[in-house]
């Protein structure tokens, strides 16, 4: 008989991961993953400069690199995160296989079993799967249009300290969060930084949606903002290169990038060369900041569609999110809809989303949804949404007589 060990009682497999296997059926309309458009993939670039890297530079590009990553990346990190007000040094980066590699590497450095992380509610579904593996008690903090409630943290972060669960970080996607798109004004990331700095407590910024804003302005990342040393920022290169090339990278305190560094070697030794010098590449050879303004088009098209048709579209009980940014648009529905349930209803209809109750760490939000219109043309936006909006008329209608 398997004996695994006792923490992986409670792993789960992800419900989107899961969910990408019935939705593969080319008649099916999916607003599930949150896959990037491959339209956007540079592919000729990288194509060439992958040829050039082998046959001209094998020595960089197919031999075993350090733990923290290929210098030349972290030397074109520092510079391309200076425009964003983010001051950091070699020492303070290492190279992750995309940003959830870091994710896991952080539950791994700081998680004791019951230590407390704070999260928002709903959060990113892969940050619960990386911390639930090392037995943290999650406290859901609820989000508002304009960040988590922050009176409500403060209280929480009180009560989980008479409850015995040692308070160990704050975790926040605050650019078009993933599932909900909502971004945080600059007045919650500053006051946030005060809280943590009140408590004695990191953040981890994860931004992988951070470049991606479609209209307004842009607000300073909570890093730039912080002058304790208190954040780590997450970042990868899935949304605006590759998502295939698993390239990421975690950036903080340098006493926390050693750590993370030594718990790398023991998971992988070191990332995949190849991957790295395509992404360095990228930032010194390619023409980043125009590709990433033809990305921001191509992506605002799609979210305008969506918006659209989900105005003509949804009954009018339901709700969602408008953001300005990112991949996802999330939607509510009156209490008493099961999003889970009435998925299976959706997918008869050929059309399928994300139920919402796996993006919260205290299992609520029934009655919620991730939308994804990345990957779908703008005929696909139009007959999916309908096509939805007649699956939540009908479950509506089925709620109202019961």
């Amino acid at each position: 008989m398997l004996k695994f060990a006792e923490r992986t009682k409670g792993a789960k497999r992800s419900a989107i991961r899961e969910l990408l296997k019935y939705t593969e059926q080319p008649e099916v309309i999916s607003f599930a993953g949150g896959l990037p458009d491959p339209a956007t993939f540079p592919t000729e670039f990288l194509a060439k400069v992958a040829q050039e890297e082998i046959l001209h530079n094998a020595l960089k590009s197919l031999q075993y690199t350090t733990t923290e990553g290929k210098r030349p990346l972290r030397e074109a990190l520092i510079r391309w995160l200076g425009e964003e007000g983010i001051k950091t040094t070699m020492d303070q980066i290492v190279i992750t296989n995309g940003s959830q590699q870091g994710l896991d590497l952080l539950g791994r450095a700081f998680l004791d079993e019951g230590d407390a992380v704070f999260v928002s509610l709903p959060t990113y579904l892969g940050a619960l799967q990386a911390f639930r593996a090392y037995q943290p008690t999650l406290v859901g903090i609820p989000l508002e249009e304009d960040g988590m409630d922050l009176s409500f943290l403060r209280r929480a972060i009180r009560e989980a300290k008479r409850a015995g669960h040692e308070p160990k970080f704050i975790y926040v996607v605050p650019d078009f969060q993933n599932p909900t798109g909502i971004t945080w004004s600059e007045e919650k990331r500053k006051e946030l930084l005060e809280i943590a700095e009140k408590e004695d407590l990191l953040i981890v910024e994860d931004i992988p949606y951070r470049w991606l804003r479609y209209k307004g302005e842009h607000i300073p990342t909570i890093a730039s903002l912080d002058e304790g040393g208190r954040v780590i920022v997450l970042l990868t290169f899935s949304k605006i290169l590759a998502a295939g090339l698993r390239v990421g990278a975690l950036v903080g305190p340098q006493e926390v990038v050693n750590m993370v560094v030594t718990l790398k070697q023991g998971a992988d030794l070191c990332g995949p060369s190849l991957t790295q010098r395509l992404a360095v590449r990228f930032l010194t050879d390619y023409d980043m900041h125009a590709h990433i303004a033809r990305l921001c088009q191509h992506y605002k098209v799609k979210l305008e569609a969506m918006l659209e048709a989900l105005a003509r579209h949804m009954p009018e009980e339901a709700g969602w999110t408008k953001p300005e940014g990112g991949l996802f648009v999330w939607v509510k529905l009156p209490e008493g809809v099961d999003t889970t349930k009435m998925l299976e209803r959706a997918l008869v209809h050929k059309v399928a989303y994300v139920p919402g109750q796996p993006f919260f760490a205290d299992g609520s939000g029934q009655n919620t949804m991730r939308l994804s219109f990345a990957l779908a043309t703008l005929e696909q936006i139009e007959e999916g949404i309908r096509r939805l909006g007649a699956v939540i008329k009908e479950e509506v209608a089925t709620l109202t007589l019961a």
